[in-house]
């Protein structure tokens, strides 16, 4: 079964939350059977509710399993996406009641369930009795406290995620760009047609959400054809791959493009109601070697450097000037196979020089041959 970029990332993230949260159970179990006996001046290791210790580990697995697996679900399938055009503090907002209510409900099943079901059901008042041992009980409310707590920490893990692509957040964790090294890039630059014209007749605030709009419509087309997205400038987006196999075969890049036209497409109406246009752009494939490294003190970045990015950047200069969408490099197109670079229309600009460049490159516009 076949299920997008888009949704593979986020079960990944479901499944990262859950092992996350079943982890922080068993760390947080670990440290509720640590106690401190004043009257011998000392730490004694004693598992609560006088049960077995294999068993308590296990009760503080299971709730956080199905925690992490129905509320990262919430999360990251529907919170995140519903709330990221929202304020900041509204965001917070919603998370903290969410994630409140949601571990006073568990905090109240699973204790219960394993713990207390028989002595809250003998007892005289049962509600007033599981009131108070499932919640103002001070074990309780510290449990409450402590899963706040974690579930802020996966909040804001979540932020730092989205802020890094996920193979250069790993290789970030992993060190690889603490010393600069080069690799073999593609890298797509795309721009926004008539930028200044546009935000002239919108203004700065709504041309604002123009680009918020107009960048997240076209997320999924870049995950989609294996892309990362390496920055956004002003009115600008430059996505780029690894020279793979994978990639060069799939045509991934030029498949790319083409997916981005296709989902700004798809929301015409809404553009058109909203800003009263639909949005055009162009885009400049090329590759070569990049040097790729750790830049910065205050603020630390993952940046490329090379020669191929100002080439990429000049290139998208010639899309106004020969009236092209798409402009790839001769570089790039060899790369391709033959046999599938046939779905598309190549045009032949010529080979010149770029400005500010010594050396002539060989560009082709490209279109998408209709079937």
């Amino acid at each position: 079964m076949y299920l997008q970029a888009k949704i593979r990332a986020q079960l990944f993230l479901v499944i990262g939350v859950t092992l996350f949260w079943m982890a922080s159970g068993v760390f947080t179990a670990l440290y509720k059977c640590v106690n401190y006996i004043p009257s011998i001046d000392e730490f004694v290791f004693v598992v609560p509710n006088q049960v077995p210790l294999g068993y308590f580990l296990l009760i503080n697995m299971i709730g956080p399993a199905v925690g992490g697996c129905i509320g990262g679900s919430i999360l990251i399938l529907r919170l995140s996406e519903d709330l990221r055009k929202k304020s900041y503090w509204y965001y917070v907002f919603v998370n903290f009641w969410f994630f409140l209510g949601f571990i006073l409900v568990l905090n109240t099943i699973i204790p219960y369930w394993f713990y207390y079901r028989e002595e809250i059901h003998s007892a005289e008042d049962p509600l007033s009795r599981a009131v108070d041992l499932l919640i103002l009980d001070p074990y309780a409310l510290r449990n409450i406290v402590t899963w706040l707590v974690i579930a802020w920490i996966t909040v804001q893990g979540l932020n730092i995620y989205e802020k890094y692509a996920p193979t250069t957040l790993i290789s970030l964790l992993l060190g690889r760009y603490h010393r600069p090294h080069e690799v073999s890039r593609i890298f797509m630059f795309l721009d926004l047609s008539d930028s200044t014209t546009i935000a002239e007749k919108l203004g700065h605030i709504t041309f604002f959400d123009l680009l918020k709009d107009f960048f997240s419509d076209m997320t999924d087309a870049i995950l989609d054809s294996r892309g990362e997205i390496y920055q956004y400038i002003g009115d600008e987006i430059v996505v780029t791959w690894p020279v793979r196999r994978s990639v060069l075969k799939q045509m991934q890049p030029l498949k790319c493009f083409f997916r981005i036209e296709k989902s700004v497409k798809k929301k015409e109406e809404y553009y058109l109601e909203r800003y009263g246009l639909l949005p055009g752009f162009k885009a400049a494939i090329h590759r070569g070697e990049v040097v790729v490294g750790e830049i910065g003190v205050i603020k630390r970045e993952i940046v490329y450097s090379g020669d191929i990015l100002n080439t990429t950047a000049r290139m998208m200069e010639q899309c106004k000037i020969y009236d092209e969408k798409l402009i790839v490099s001769s570089q790039l197109l060899e790369n391709f196979p033959k046999k599938k670079i046939e779905k598309y229309s190549l045009h032949e600009l010529g080979k010149m020089t770029l400005r500010g460049k010594t050396r002539k490159i060989r560009l082709y516009g490209v279109k998408e041959n209709i079937q």
